[in-house]
C-alpha cells in the first residue's frame, strides 16, 4: 500500500497545509529531469554509493582478516581532540586539508565519516563468515607452501563470499537512504556538492511544501534500489560460491 500510494500521490500537486490536491500526470517526474539540481543529486548520490560500498568493504574484509589472524590486536580509533588527521596531514608537510567546507572536497569528507562509523559493523559480520572456514583447508595451504596472497584471493574470498555479497547489498542500500548525517553536517552544501536523494526527497517535502515532487523522487529512489540490488544479485550468482 506505500509504494502504490506513492506513485499515486506523486502526480499530484498541492502543499502539506492544503486539503486541495492538482492531477497533473507525469509532470513532477518532468520537472524533475529537467531541474540541474536533481541531476546533480543523482551523480551525487551513485558516486557516494559507489565510495562508500567499495571502502567499506575492502575495509570491513582487512580489518576482519587482520583481527580473526590474532586476538591480542586492538583497533586504533581516532581522536576528535587533537585533530588527527590534519596533525597528520600538518606533519607531512601539506596544508590542512579543507574537509566540509570546499565543494570539490566535501562528498570525499563525508564518505569518510559513514565509512568510520559503519565499518565496525561489517567487520563483525565478516569476522563471523571466517570463524565458519575450515582451518583444515588453511592447513593444507600452509603444507602446500601457497603464498599468502593466493590463500587470500583463492580460499579466503571464495569462502566468504555470501557474506560479502549480503554486506555489500545491505551498504548499497544504507548509502542510497543516507540523510542523517547530511542533515547534521552539511544540509547538503556547499553549492549541493553532499545533496542526496533522500535530503533531496527531505527538502522538497518538509522545505519547500510540495509532497507531490518528493513522492516522485521517492518513486525514482525505489527503482534505483530496486536496479542496483537485482544487478547486485545477478553478478553475485556467478561469483559467490556456497558451501
Amino acid at each position: 500500500y506505500p509504494v502504490f500510494y506513492l506513485i499515486y500521490y506523486s502526480m499530484f500537486s498541492g502543499s502539506l497545509i492544503s486539503a486541495k490536491k492538482t492531477f497533473v500526470g507525469l509532470d513532477n517526474y518532468k520537472e524533475l529531469f529537467g531541474s540541474e539540481t536533481f541531476r546533480m543529486v543523482l551523480v551525487n548520490t551513485v558516486v557516494y554509493t559507489v565510495l562508500f560500498v567499495s571502502l567499506t568493504m575492502v575495509l570491513a574484509v582487512i580489518i576482519a582478516v587482520w583481527l580473526n589472524g590474532s586476538k591480542h590486536k586492538k583497533l586504533w580509533l581516532m581522536d576528535p581532540d587533537t585533530g588527527f588527521l590534519n596533525m597528520v596531514i600538518t606533519k607531512l608537510g601539506f596544508a590542512k586539508f579543507p574537509f566540509l567546507s570546499s565543494p570539490s572536497t566535501s562528498m570525499f569528507s563525508l564518505v569518510l565519516v559513514m565509512v568510520w562509523k559503519s565499518v565496525g559493523y561489517y567487520v563483525l559480520l565478516i569476522m563471523a563468515a571466517l570463524q565458519t572456514v575450515p582451518s583444515n583447508i588453511y592447513e593444507a595451504a600452509e603444507l602446500d607452501s601457497t603464498p599468502k596472497w593466493r590463500v587470500f584471493f583463492k580460499i579466503t574470498l571464495p569462502m566468504i563470499s555470501p557474506t560479502i555479497l549480503f554486506t555489500s547489498v545491505v551498504a548499497s542500500i544504507a548509502s542510497f537512504k543516507i540523510f542523517d548525517s547530511v542533515n547534521v553536517m552539511t544540509q547538503g552544501g556547499p553549492v549541493d556538492s553532499t545533496n542526496t536523494l533522500v535530503y533531496y526527497i527531505y527538502s522538497f517535502a518538509f522545505r519547500y511544501g510540495k509532497p507531490g515532487m518528493a513522492c516522485a523522487a521517492g518513486v525514482i529512489l525505489l527503482i534505483l534500489v530496486c536496479i542496483m540490488t537485482y544487478v547486485q544479485f545477478g553478478v553475485g550468482k556467478k561469483r559467490v560460491h556456497y558451501q
